[in-house]
């Protein structure tokens, strides 16, 4: 299968996942967030209880990693699809946003309620994925350009 194709599908699996632990109940939700707390602080240590981490909360982590993660496979997907720049960072922005305010209006539904805080959190980690991806781009770009001036 094409490189681009097995992209959507990481991206389909983790929208679905994002998506899905938003439909959970906030109980349910819980459970999960202080097991995976208690794992991460078997490793790094506890913070002020086992669902924070360092002072960090395991739940905000989550939303941050899961949207970082979303960023990266985002930014790759819709560079093999969108050759127009402008058309590209406008729809790589828009899914973002769309993909964190959908999350959050899906807690709404499951009675977790919604939180600004969490879909600023869900931005931000989107941004810095996409922002890792054009990093390693540009580098990518100017070491070879580089190599082609020194040939």
């Amino acid at each position: 299968m094409k490189k681009r194709y097995w992209l959507f599908a990481i991206f389909l699996i983790i929208v679905c996942f994002i998506w899905g632990n938003s439909v959970l109940s906030s109980q349910l939700s819980s459970e999960i967030s202080m097991a995976v707390g208690k794992f991460i602080a078997s490793i790094f240590g506890t913070g002020d209880s086992t669902t924070t981490v360092g002072g960090l909360s395991v739940r905000k982590m989550a939303h941050f990693i899961e949207f970082a993660a979303l960023g990266v496979v985002a930014s790759l997907l819709f560079k093999r699809f969108l050759k127009n720049k402008g058309i590209y960072v406008l729809v790589l922005s828009l899914c973002g946003v769309f993909v964190a305010l959908m999350d959050e209006t899906i807690q709404i539904f499951s009675n977790r309620g919604s939180s600004v805080r969490d879909v600023w959190i869900d931005v931000l980690g989107y941004a810095a994925g996409c922002f890792a991806v054009a990093l390693i781009c540009f580098v990518i770009a100017k070491t070879k350009n580089k190599k082609e001036n020194n040939d």
